[in-house]
Order: C-alpha cells, then structure tokens, then sequence
C-alpha cells in the first residue's frame, strides 16, 4: 500500500493512470484512515494479524483468500472528476470481467446506513458493493489529493479463516479458475476503461524510493 501512496503522489504531479492488482504474502488487516484501531485490538481473531493504516477511508479489510486492487489518477483524467462515476466504472468493469469467466455479480444498488459504521468493510452495505447473490464481494475506497485520485478494493476469493462469514466468488460460484486467467481479465477489462492505450510498466526509481520512505520494506516493481 506504500506503492499506492507514492503512484498517488505521481499523479498529483501530473504521472499517468495506473492500474494494479496484487496478493499479500500473508492474511493482513488494514485499517480505513480514519478508523479507530480498537476493533482490531478487541477482536480475538485479528490478535495474531499484522495491521497497516491504509490512505483510503471505509472500513477494515482483511486481506487474506482475495486481490487486492489499486488505480491513480491524475487531475486531468475526466474520471478524476467523478467520485461515483469511477466507483460504478470500475466496479461495472470488475462484473464484466467476471462475467466473461461465468461468474454472474451485480452492484448493490442501495446502500445501507445502518450497518455505516461496522468495523469491518465486507459488514458495511454501500450502494456500489459488487455482490453474489446476497454476498458483497467487492468494497472500495478512495483518497484524493489536490484532484488526483486513488481508488483500491479488494475482491474476495474464498473466505478468510479469520472471517469465514464473508464467502468470496469462488465459494459462491461453487468452482474456481486460475489466477492467470482471472487476472489477465480483470486487467484488460479495467484497463480499458481507464485509459485508451494500456501497457505493463516498472515503477520509476523516484517512485520506488517513495515508497520506501513511507514503509522501508522492499516493496514490488510490479504496476
């Protein structure tokens, strides 16, 4: 997430729309940024988790069994403009994306105020929420800095052990398919609908520095 950070810093200044998708080497808990912490220390079943803060407000996520996603844009991208407008582009991509593997996901629709303010993102019911069924796969959050944005989500696989009360894609389907094909879909189809022309890229150096700064842990060349 450190990675997010600095690509959002790059796009304040004018970098280009990235897009990621990435896994975690272990089941980690981020905290919305401006969460209180407290849930995670009352809680039993995060005790053993390593915690981040995240730069994107909603709530906690557990990043265990799923994707997590990220995309910046600078201010200049008409889509930096919109708030909702990037949620359902995104979001609407995502579905399609699964649809094209046979997966069938919809988008809530109507939120749900009074589960606002569960600790946990997957307890909480916003209008944009990608579901299965009665299953919110997808949540995602934002952070803005100076018209640039960032958006990221994560997309639940399989239930974590540490929240076995949210089933992912997998589960709700009752089959799977590869990382590879999910992923290079996921990408094609989100991609497109950031930006006319999509390619692989390498951080730049002043990027992975950064990133660095802000946690000082190696951190991927992979965008």
């Amino acid at each position: 997430m450190a990675v997010d950070e600095a690509l959002l810093e790059s796009a304040v200044h004018g970098g280009p729309c990235t897009l990621r998708w990435y896994r975690w080497e272990q089941a980690t808990l981020s905290i919305g940024y401006f969460q209180v912490g407290d849930g995670a220390l009352n809680d039993p079943r995060f005790s053993t988790l390593p915690v981040v803060r995240r730069l994107s407000g909603g709530g906690a996520l557990i990043h265990d069994r799923e994707w997590t996603y990220s995309c910046t844009l600078p201010a200049s991208h008409p889509l930096a403009r919109d708030a909702r407008q990037l949620y359902v582009l995104v979001h609407e991509a995502i579905i399609e994306a699964l649809a094209g593997l046979g997966f069938s996901a919809r988008m809530r629709g109507t939120s749900d105020a009074s589960r606002g303010h569960a600790f946990l993102c997957f307890s909480r019911g916003d209008d944009f929420d990608v579901m299965m069924g009665d299953h919110k796969i997808l949540g995602s959050a934002q952070r803005r800095r100076k018209g640039a944005v960032l958006q990221h989500g994560g997309l639940i696989l399989q239930a974590s052990q540490k929240a076995p009360e949210f089933p992912g894609i997998f589960d709700c389907a009752g089959r799977s398919v590869p990382d590879e094909f999910l992923i290079a879909r996921l990408c094609a189809t989100v991609g497109s609908r950031l930006a006319a022309h999509v390619e692989p890229a390498a951080m730049q150096p002043d990027e992975r520095r950064r990133a660095l700064e802000i946690c000082p842990r190696p951190a991927s060349d992979s965008v």
